[in-house]
């Protein structure tokens, strides 16, 4: 990992939920005025989500304000300024951008709610802290950056054995791979 990777690592959120096209969302943004910081709360439908996993990754939300006028406001998932992200309710829509709600008012602009959402685990994005990774060793490939029924996450979560690295704390097998990967790298690197 190089300087710029590890410092937006730290910058992310260790838990987000996971947002789709469609969904209705709150979110809960911190107001600063004047000296004062309050929270205010932004209701609407995702109509756009940019990158699916990193501190990049950003959503449009669009609602309904007064007399009719549709008010989008784009926010960065990882952003210090969001208290919390909210999902109200699943959307049930074929398209990725939903860009075509702009011209729909009324009723024409309903979505429909999915009837079997998410549920358990899989509706939350959690960060697992990897353990410490070296300079010049490629890091493991995340279990969140992909897409895993709730079936493939408990096998995925049986799997990982606790083992002990020397006199270290307990760390995964993933970790000890890649702790293993680091020793072999160093050493060809020392002949």
């Amino acid at each position: 990992m190089n300087v710029i990777d590890l410092l937006e690592r730290e910058q992310e959120k260790p838990e987000v939920p996971v947002l789709r096209s469609g969904d209705t969302v709150r979110v809960h943004v911190k107001v600063v005025e004047g000296t004062r910081e309050r929270i205010q709360v932004f209701e609407g439908v995702v109509i756009a989500v940019n990158g699916m996993t990193g501190p990049r990754t950003s959503f449009v939300v669009r609602r309904i304000a007064s007399h009719g006028v549709g008010v989008e406001r784009r926010f960065l998932l990882h952003s210090p300024r969001i208290d919390r992200i909210e999902v109200v309710r699943h959307g049930d829509v074929r398209r990725a951008k939903l860009f075509y709600l702009r011209e729909k008012i009324g009723k024409r602009a309903r979505i429909r709610e999915r009837r079997d959402p998410i549920g358990g685990a899989a509706t939350t994005r959690t960060r697992r802290d990897l353990p410490a990774a070296t300079p010049g060793t490629a890091p493991s490939e995340d279990v969140e950056d992909q897409d895993l029924d709730d079936e493939e996450l408990e096998a995925l979560e049986e799997v990982e054995v606790e083992a002990t690295d020397g006199d270290g704390p307990p760390v995964s097998e993933a970790g000890a791979e890649v702790a293993a990967e680091a020793e072999t790298s160093d050493a060809g690197a020392a002949r």
